[in-house]
């Protein structure tokens, strides 16, 4: 059982003093009731609470100045200015951006925002009502319900643990919890996350006991600790984890591989690249077939033309290596020696019929003259 409620305890700092002087603050732990010292403070102080959003904790001393406190129990900062409506404040709870404590029959609300315009200053009052309420030394906020638990007591007769509504000051007695011992006043009360209610009586029988109230209904009221007799007393509730650190990690070395082959930037970096100059494109070549015989004459021409080479291409970035050309078969070379055969044929084949033609007519000639004999 133990076991189970340390892993739902809570830690707090406590405020200590006697008739006189100046308080001590200690570090509680619940449920143990464990306590250890922090230090001495040059004020007096009561009625304090811890902002967990500030990672503070406020209270009020004697002469209605608002102190803050770090985790470690050391006063932060500078008290502010003295406020008369603070001063014999004794119990105190944060809650939201504001300390709520309890001055005679009345609940006070200070700004404790230090980025709002009010700070230290009281921004909400109500009434405590009945008049039994009045000697609520603590109390404690429960998240559940929003409500201020603590404990009323009376000149005779046992300890009462009651609630209080922040906003109209209406005090209701929690039923089902069992009987506290009276006493001069319940000065440290703390809701723990279990769901039960620590409340330290200053003074009965000449101890000061811690005790662990049931609130769920079972009525069983168990004493945690005892000690010497105290003056004043008050809880600051339960503090929220502090937040974690993590250290910081080395820088991991880095294990040596292979080199990476380097890759070739994407981007084409602009060049100046010189082409070559289109070579003009080869004359046509033109062939020409003559076929002669006794009678007649036949002349067959053809003419083939090399197409003309097409136009270059536009400069490439990177232009690949060139690729062999593909010229033309010379032939301008066995094309003359053609053409001066033909002529000299031509030349000779004239010859032949001239002759041929100047016998025939000889011959002619020869045979009319012979008749003529």
């Amino acid at each position: 059982m133990i076991e189970a409620l340390a892993q739902l305890g809570c830690t707090i700092i406590q405020v200590e003093a006697g008739h006189h002087g100046p308080s001590t603050t200690f570090e509680v732990r619940f449920p143990s009731g464990a306590a250890t010292s922090l230090g001495r403070l040059d004020v007096r102080l009561n009625a304090i609470g811890f902002s967990a959003r500030q990672n503070l904790v406020y209270g009020v001393d004697d002469d209605g100045r608002l102190v803050a406190l770090d985790r470690a129990g050391r006063v932060v900062g500078t008290p502010t200015h003295r406020l008369p409506l603070l001063k014999h404040a004794t119990a105190g709870v944060v809650m939201g951006e504001r300390l709520v404590v309890r001055v005679g029959p009345r609940l006070l609300s200070v700004d404790i925002d230090p980025g709002g315009g009010r700070f230290g200053h009281v921004v909400h009052e109500t009434w405590l009502w009945p008049w039994e309420s009045w000697t609520v030394d603590d109390f404690d906020v429960n998240p559940a319900d929003g409500l201020l638990y603590g404990v009323a007591t009376h000149a005779f007769g046992p300890g009462v643990v009651v609630t209080i509504n922040p906003h109209n000051g209406k005090v209701r007695e929690v039923p089902g919890v069992g009987p506290l011992p009276g006493g001069h006043g319940y000065g440290a009360v703390t809701f723990s996350p279990e769901g039960a209610l620590y409340a330290t009586n200053n003074r009965h029988d000449g101890r000061s006991t811690l005790w662990r109230v049931a609130l769920d209904g079972s009525g069983v009221v168990t004493e945690i600790s005892s000690r010497q007799t105290l003056r004043t007393i008050d809880s600051s509730g339960c503090l929220s984890a502090p937040p974690v650190i993590d250290p910081p990690r080395p820088t991991p070395t880095p294990t040596p591989g292979p080199t990476p082959t380097p890759t070739p930037d994407p981007t084409p970096v602009p060049t100046t690249t010189t082409q070559p100059a289109a070579a003009p494109p080869p004359p046509p070549v033109t062939t020409t077939t003559t076929t002669t015989t006794t009678t007649t004459t036949t002349t067959t021409t053809t003419t083939t033309t090399t197409p003309t080479t097409p136009a270059p291409t536009p400069p490439q970035p990177n232009p690949p290596p060139p690729a062999a050309l593909n010229m033309p078969e010379r032939r301008a070379e066995t094309v003359a020696p053609v053409n001066n055969n033909v002529r000299d044929q031509r030349r000779w084949g004239l010859v032949a019929i001239l002759l041929i033609l100047g016998a025939g007519a000889l011959a002619r000639q020869s045979a009319s003259a012979s008749r003529r004999r």
